[in-house]
């Protein structure tokens, strides 16, 4: 009976773990799922062990009474302290520890911004002087277009019936 009592009270404190673990870290449904699984595969574990050790394999009800007994009365008596005393010191610890990581952070985050301010405004001159390129090279590349049009434009293209400067049908 003792035995069952204390497997009650070990189950219900190894569900308080996924509480504590729930109430720093937040979860969704299929996690808790999960979670919730772990659990009862664990706690079907514990009470299979102590059905075929302590009784022999055999079931007894004063066995399920002792461990029902025994998580009702760990859950009335130490499970709400328990939990809220450790995830409020576990969240207290770790917000204390991103305080100091992020003051500890402060030079890299300043380099970064001013990096970044950097490279945004190298970024912008950059930007200018290739649109300035683009038109400088495309304005000469218009001009090229043109005068070769006009030098082209008397070697190749011929008046109506000319070619090369002759008359067509002629002998030469």
């Amino acid at each position: 009976m003792l035995h069952s009592f204390l497997l009650g009270a070990c189950i219900t404190l190894f569900y308080d773990l996924f509480r504590i673990l729930r109430r720093i870290i937040p979860h969704r449904t299929l996690l808790l799922s999960l979670e919730d699984l772990v659990f009862w595969v664990l706690a079907t574990g514990g009470i299979f062990y102590l059905l075929y050790y302590e009784n022999n394999g055999m079931f007894r009800w004063f066995a399920v009474i002792g461990a029902g007994a025994g998580m009702l009365l760990y859950r009335k008596t130490l499970s709400a302290p328990f939990v809220g005393l450790i995830s409020g010191l576990i969240n207290a610890i770790l917000s204390l520890l991103g305080k100091v990581l992020w003051k500890m952070s402060a030079p890299f985050r300043f380099a970064w911004k001013k990096g970044r301010n950097l490279g945004g405004r190298a970024a912008r001159r950059a930007a200018y002087r290739m649109r300035m390129r683009y038109r400088r090279v495309n304005s000469r590349l218009t001009a090229w277009r043109r005068t070769v049009k006009m030098k082209t434009r008397g070697r190749f293209f011929h008046k109506k019936g000319e070619l090369d400067g002759k008359k067509k049908g002629g002998l030469p």
